[in-house]
């Protein structure tokens, strides 16, 4: 059987009273519990019913104005919308940032006109929660600005290993051995770091990986004692190529050159400078210890280099049965 219609000036019949009924029950059903928010105002913009009012609202819309329940920019600009749609008749939709107990929250919201048996008799609003969706896009936008600071940081680190490698190097094939390995280095450090999301590196994750990038199969020779703590991102980097530069010394000519090599690590709290802490990388073996008579990149790059970054103090010391490479990072460069 077809609907009946109903005119302007009709009254419902039982029947059309009870579907709608039924229509805005289960209308209610569905949003309860959602995100969404619908409610109608009159002509002057007082609400006439409301389903699903959010936390940042009061349950007794009904009756009320804008200015009566919200703050004054977001009653300004709702009643602003809703004033806009009775006067053209056409739908509006905007971004409504509505204030609560839990702090700012955002809202998709749609202005539509309604219409009660063929006349204009106020508004429909719709409103969306998209607060997850607008926190997601500002934690991403701020993830994007810090990569892009880390990738100029980055960009000038590679740099200066360049540069500094190619001061030292006696050829282009000496050149490419080093430059590469630092490179190698420097990204196994980032690895460490990505697995931690980026918050920071902890330190024994530091020693093994660089370790295990040329002697894995040396790693049983290798103690790891102390603190196992967070390096912020810069000093994990800068940790990382000290740890290059001693182990591939180690290979060469050091602890890792020899069956009975070992190396001890330590990382603790310096007792005397409760501010700092002491990474220190301790060498024996068998085979005899001589100081360089040259000042190599690699030597900077300990002694100078990777303390002036961290804003620590490194010793670096040639005993006969091994090399003592003592590093001094302030906790301010530690996530505590």
């Amino acid at each position: 059987m077809a609907a009946k219609r109903v005119g302007p000036d009709d009254e419902p019949d039982a029947e059309t009273v009870r579907q709608s009924h039924d229509h805005w029950t289960r209308c209610e059903a569905a949003l309860i519990g959602s995100r969404i928010t619908v409610a109608a105002s009159d002509l002057e913009g007082r609400y006439t019913w409301v389903f699903n009012p959010p936390g940042e609202l009061p349950t007794d819309l009904v009756g009320r104005l804008d200015a009566d329940v919200l703050l004054r920019a977001a009653a300004d600009r709702l009643a602003a919308a809703k004033r806009e749609v009775v006067e053209s008749g056409e739908p509006t939709d905007f971004e409504l940032e509505l204030e609560g107990d839990r702090g700012p929250r955002w809202f998709d919201v749609g202005v539509r006109p309604h219409y009660e048996r063929g006349r204009l008799a106020g508004t429909v609003a719709s409103f969306v929660d998209v607060t997850e969706s607008k926190v997601q896009e500002e934690h991403l936008r701020i993830i994007l600005r810090e990569l892009a600071h880390r990738s100029k940081n980055l960009l000038s680190v590679i740099q200066g290993i360049a540069r500094q490698t190619a001061d030292t190097a006696r050829s282009t094939q000496q050149f490419l051995s080093r430059f590469n390995g630092r490179l190698f280095s420097l990204s196994r450090a980032h690895d460490v770091l990505t697995d931690a999301d980026w918050r920071g590196a902890r330190i024994f994750d530091l020693v093994r990986s660089q370790i295990a990038l040329y002697a894995e199969d040396r790693l049983a020779s290798v103690i790891v004692e102390g603190e196992n703590r967070f390096l912020r991102p810069n000093a994990a980097q800068y940790v990382g190529l000290a740890l290059h530069e001693l182990t591939t010394n180690a290979i060469k000519y050091g602890a890792l050159s020899r069956d009975d090599g070992a190396i001890e690590v330590r990382f603790e709290k310096l007792a005397d400078t409760p501010a700092a802490y002491r990474f220190s990388w301790r060498e024996t073996s068998s085979a005899e210890m001589h100081e360089p008579d040259g000042h190599s990149f690699g030597l900077m790059m300990l002694a100078d280099v990777v303390p002036a970054s961290v804003s620590g103090a490194a010793e670096l010391v040639f005993h006969p049965e091994g090399l003592q490479y003592d590093l001094d990072i302030p906790k301010a460069q530690l996530l505590l």
